[in-house]
């Protein structure tokens, strides 16, 4: 790949900004406050950290600079300003600058890919020492959950940790209200019902947290002798969209109403977790961003206005009623090794209730990833595998 040139450069004191023209044919407007402030001489700006040393506290935003010219065959620009400071910008960095028309980061931005029960026995799957072992595969792996949001992990040792592993190759585990871990199994005094024997409906996660854990695993260890313990998992974005074309009222009070979710009790720590939220949330430029669903832990309280209560019954229930639609469920049954991972802001999961007829019992292993540091690694293995320039 050729390293871009200038090939033009005027300056518009007027809206205090400079036009270069590049030789692949772009043409940008880069105001003259913003190269101030992105100055990169060692005195603006600490490299080894990739931080701004320089200070807004400092900047005037009416400058303008005394004079300008291209350098190194129009592979530099060189900004002199009124102070006597020099500044430098490589044709290169500047090209990739293009402000709102800049491209998207593909890492946090991804191509959304709605699914429904053409997934049944279609999950994409992994291999759990080849994620532990190859980053291109673990790079693969984390690509599906942003862009499909599930994905089944094979192969994993059948005893506690391996959620661990996995999430180290990430980051590292988020800690909860539940611990680092937490461990699924029928026991008295649960302090959730998913640490019962009953059907669980679909949800996600820790909805009463303000920030919610963003991918979970869920990893089997013993699997029920008995019958049930199967888990089904429906895609939020595909539910979300089949609503605002189906029933416009109810998508309206869905993505404007709040509700409030609740969660008390005992367990790595006593805790009474409480939050109020939408349903179905979009960002304001309409992107997916997340679905805050589970009957259970639905606050006895609504803080909504009276007259919308009963309405507002009549949208939750027809969001439960359009997940439940046999073409939109996938159902898996975990065996023992497996590691269910999934978007735990879109992708609602469930469990059928299960019995167990001989001696063991049905252990699932959890825990919690943020994506954050998901995507911070996503970055840092596309710099590694494809050359990905930082700006």
């Amino acid at each position: 790949m050729t390293t871009p040139s200038f090939v033009s450069l005027t300056r518009d004191d007027s809206a205090r900004w400079y036009r270069l023209g590049v030789d692949n044919g772009y043409e940008g407007r880069y105001p003259y406050v913003w190269l101030r402030d992105n100055c990169r001489c060692s005195q603006c700006y600490h490299s080894s950290s990739w931080q701004r040393s320089s200070k807004v506290a400092d900047l005037d935003p009416d400058v303008i600079p005394s004079s300008e010219d291209l350098i190194d065959d129009g592979r530099v620009m060189r900004v002199i300003w009124p102070d006597g400071h020099r500044s430098y910008f490589s044709a290169d960095w500047l090209n990739r600058q293009r402000f709102s028309e800049s491209e998207k980061d593909v890492v946090s931005s991804p191509e959304l890919q709605r699914w429904g029960g053409e997934l049944n026995r279609n999950i994409h799957t992994f291999d759990f020492k080849k994620l532990l072992q190859d980053d291109q595969e673990l790079y693969k792996w984390l690509n599906v959950l942003t862009t499909k949001g599930i994905a089944l992990v094979q192969d994993a040792p059948q005893e506690k940790g391996a959620c661990q592993q996995l999430a180290e190759k990430v980051a590292y585990l988020k800690t909860t209200i539940y611990g680092d871990q937490f461990q699924v199994s029928s026991k008295n005094d649960a302090s959730n019902l998913a640490f019962t024997n009953i059907a669980l409906g679909l949800h996600t996660d820790l909805s009463y947290y303000n920030y919610t854990p963003g991918i979970q695993l869920l990893h089997c260890i013993v699997q029920a002798n008995g019958t049930g313990g199967e888990n089904q998992f429906v895609d939020g974005l595909n539910v979300a969209e089949q609503i605002r074309r189906e029933f416009p009222d109810a998508y309206k009070l869905l993505t404007t109403q709040n509700v409030n979710f609740r969660d008390v009790g005992e367990d790595f720590q006593t805790y009474h977790m409480q939050t109020s939220k939408p349903i179905i949330e979009y960002t304001k430029s309409d992107d997916f961003d997340r679905i805050t669903y589970n009957d259970t832990v639905r606050a006895p309280y609504m803080t909504l206005p009276v007259e919308k209560v009963t309405e507002m019954y009549n949208a939750i229930k027809i969001f439960n009623q359009v997940m439940y639609r046999p073409e939109n469920l996938v159902h898996h049954r975990l065996v023992a090794g497996e590691i269910a991972t999934f978007h735990n802001s879109r992708v609602l999961h469930g469990r059928s209730a299960f019995t167990v007829t001989k001696v063991g019992s049905r252990h699932l292993e959890g825990g919690y990833i943020d994506w954050d540091e998901a995507y911070s690694r996503m970055r840092v293995l596309r710099e590694k595998l494809f050359g990905d320039k930082r700006l």
